[in-house]
């Protein structure tokens, strides 16, 4: 009894905010319409190879989002008037895969109706974080996913879920990175190239940066080589596709010739939270008692008794960390050459980098 509370209590639902996603939004802007409910139901396929994969392996199915008249350029345009703009986030990025170049892009001011012009003509990332907060029928839409999921996958049983609608630029790119939850990406427009490589493995990801990665203190990107290819699964999205990929597989993304709009989900089960709950405590050992290489082993009595130290010491302050953020260094200009244009002073504003 007292060994199952302390399971309970070391495994449970609270978590630090991860350094790829905003904290929490407050009561006041949790909803912000009072569209009419879904006029259709989102479906999702698997075969019976896709659902004895899921979780285990990278996997590409289908799905009917493309469908929804939730993302065409009206409906876009209309999310974004509305939408919190303290948690849309606008990306411009370079060229090169391995060289990481985003920058964060200001957008106070500017309209739906631009945003989605400067994606158009120029090379940017609008993520709208938090979606499911914001638009009641993007929550509805998730837990329509999931719930087809967890009646299909055998063992699936979700806790959580959240979304970020993604609208991005032809061409743009997303660098190698690992996101610290589960989580699939729903493509919907145009077509985009996903590479996914192995999960786990200390030759694409270190044990530290993934540590971090849990904790905050870190964003998701990690340092990318070309020789990583040798074992890559490479698939080619199109609407109606979605993929997914054992947690914390690294990834990158390319947008081929073509605006695209995919909804990107987290989820959150007993077992991602077993592993986040593990690697946070280990980081904890590891930087503040110099305590390397512990076991990664989320289950066990060690994995339980690590976990229980790290939440005792955090309650008591000992585990304070700083989460990653970054300043923009430019503003959406639609008329201007890549949808953006430098700020003139880039120090005079802090933002996020998701």
């Amino acid at each position: 009894m007292i060994l199952s509370g302390l399971k309970a209590w070391a495994f449970g639902m609270e978590s630090r905010p991860l350094a790829n996603f905003p904290a929490e939004v407050s009561g006041n802007d949790r909803t912000i319409t009072e569209k009419e409910p879904l006029a259709w139901t989102p479906a999702v396929h698997l075969s019976a190879a896709n659902k004895a994969d899921f979780g285990l392996q990278s996997l590409v199915a289908t799905h009917n989002l493309h469908q929804s008249d939730l993302f065409t350029d009206s409906a876009l345009i209309d999310l974004l008037d509305r939408f919190p703009r303290q948690h849309l986030y606008a990306l411009s990025m370079g060229t090169d895969p391995a060289r990481i170049e985003n920058r964060l892009a200001l957008h106070d001011g500017v309209s739906g109706a631009e945003l989605l012009r400067a994606v158009k003509n120029g090379r940017l990332w609008l993520n709208a974080t938090q979606v499911d907060t914001a638009d009641r029928r993007y929550r509805e839409l998730i837990d329509h996913l999931y719930a087809q999921l967890a009646a299909q996958v055998p063992g699936f049983y979700p806790l959580a879920s959240r979304g970020t609608l993604l609208i991005s630029s032809p061409r743009a790119l997303v660098y190698y990175h690992a996101d610290g939850p589960a989580s699939a990406l729903w493509h919907i427009r145009g077509r985009k190239r996903i590479w996914i490589y192995p999960a786990l493995d200390g030759r694409y990801i270190r044990r530290e940066f993934l540590e971090d990665i849990f904790a905050g203190v870190r964003h998701e990107y990690l340092p990318y080589e070309s020789a990583y290819e040798e074992a890559a699964v490479s698939y080619e999205l199109g609407p109606g596709q979605w993929a997914t990929w054992p947690q914390n597989a690294p990834h990158r993304v390319t947008n081929l010739d073509d605006v695209n709009v995919s909804l990107s989900t987290e989820h959150f089960t007993p077992q991602t939270r077993r592993r986040s709950q593990v690697y946070v405590a280990n980081r904890f050992f590891r930087t503040r008692l110099g305590l390397q290489y512990l076991s990664a082993r989320e289950d066990g009595p060690l994995a339980l008794a690590k976990t229980v130290i790290h939440r005792l010491a955090r309650k008591g302050g000992l585990d304070r960390v700083k989460v990653a953020r970054h300043k923009p260094r430019l503003r959406v200009d639609a008329d201007a050459p890549g949808g953006v244009v430098a700020l003139d002073d880039p120090g005079s504003s802090n933002g996020f980098h998701p």
